[in-house]
């Protein structure tokens, strides 16, 4: 149970960003003194970044003992919520969960603190979830143990290219021709949500596939600067970090190789700097080491600084040492679901139980097939997506 035991003891709930439409939240409680016992309720609406105060402290010699808390969802996006107790000036959090449109965050004395949603029956049945296939024809990988990516190989769907945005980059859109080659995926219909319930296939070379969303790429990127190369007014990611905001939670940066570099050996001093998603500017990203006259398809993934847990913007990149010729693309994602191709030709597969659940894929999803593989070999890759759609 919660208590709230002194006069300076408040529980408070905050938004991680701001809100269009405030969600809105119910409280139950009662007041314990040696002579009394009396109950109380408080509702009301959060204030998106700013702390409010849901269950005020209780008046001296008094024990205020809350019994249940429910914040509920009312807004169009996804929304990290942080409940905390405020005890004289100091934070104390007693839970931070992410909250989707229509669900509730909800603690009672048996269960604690839960995401619940109450649905509608209408689920779109296993047997009418949409098979997205796909047929990568790879390229010799750079090494063994660094990530390739098979958006730029010929096959189904065709190749994929970061286009030409310039330096500040563009937010990209799966279900536009800008982003041909992606595996496509429709918007879910207004009222519904699609999922991402399932991956397998076969590849002739054993290793790891990962399904990536690239949220955002540049170009323009010069091999041979040194010194950082400022990324002045990057364009916004998409709403489709994992908490379907433009926050950047869960999104990783890394370094695409759009056309091979000739640096003559492995470089350790590529940095970036970026602002985090809890919008703190001026970290700090590394790459332990890029590898010498990397591949097409090559992809390098930054380090982020300790305690960080995505990237929201990317402000410059510094090379450190000449890359020699060749093209880069900086680019920005999240990691959606993988597979393990543990023996070659011979089928892999990750599933969820079933097509009511799975990894929610937002409006203009850009998935691409990257991964790692046991040798250098030119590695063919092939299988399906599942994608369920069901009432949000």
């Amino acid at each position: 149970m919660i208590i709230l035991d002194t006069t300076t003891t408040a529980l408070q709930v905050v938004l991680a960003a701001a809100a269009t439409t405030q969600l809105e939240y119910n409280t139950s409680w009662r007041d314990v003194t040696t002579t009394a016992y009396t109950p109380g309720s408080s509702p009301g609406v959060t204030n998106s970044t700013t702390d409010v105060t849901m269950v005020a402290a209780p008046a001296a010699s008094t024990q205020r003992v809350i019994d249940y808390v429910s914040i509920y969802n009312a807004d169009a996006i996804t929304h990290t919520v942080t409940v905390k107790q405020d005890i004289s000036g100091t934070d104390r959090r007693h839970a931070r969960m992410i909250v989707a449109p229509g669900e509730t965050m909800q603690y009672t004395d048996s269960g604690g603190w839960q995401v619940v949603r109450v649905r509608s029956s209408a689920v779109v049945s296993p047997a009418s979830a949409v098979a997205v296939p796909f047929l990568k024809v790879g390229t010799a990988l750079e090494a063994v143990g660094v990530f390739y990516s098979w958006g730029k190989d010929t096959g189904m769907p065709g190749a994929w290219s970061p286009g030409t945005p310039g330096l500040n980059g563009r937010a990209t859109d799966g279900t536009l021709a800008a982003d041909n080659g992606c595996l496509r995926v429709l918007n879910a219909p207004g009222g519904s949500i699609n999922l991402l319930t399932g991956v397998d296939g076969t590849a002739n070379i054993t290793g790891d596939l990962k399904i990536v969303d690239v949220m955002w790429v540049n170009t323009g990127l010069v091999t041979t600067t040194t010194t950082a190369q400022a990324i002045a007014a990057p364009v916004a990611l998409p709403a489709r970090d994992t908490a379907g905001t433009t926050n950047g939670a869960g999104v990783f940066a890394g370094i695409l190789v759009t056309t091979a570099t000739t640096n003559a050996g492995a470089i350790t001093n590529t940095t970036i700097s970026y602002t985090n998603s809890d919008g703190v500017a001026g970290r700090t990203g590394t790459i332990a080491s890029f590898p010498s006259t990397a591949v097409i398809g090559t992809v390098l993934w930054f380090q982020l600084a300790a305690g960080d847990m995505g990237v929201r913007s990317v402000q410059s990149v510094t090379l450190g040492t000449s890359y020699g010729a060749g093209a880069i693309s900086l680019i920005l994602g999240t990691w959606l679901m993988g597979r393990g191709d543990t023996i070659a030709s011979v089928g892999g597969q990750r599933q969820a139980p079933n097509h009511d659940h799975g990894v929610r894929l937002y409006d203009g999803v850009c998935m691409l097939p990257m991964g790692l593989r046991s040798a250098t070999t030119a590695t063919t890759i092939q299988g399906n997506l599942y994608v369920a759609t069901r009432a949000a």
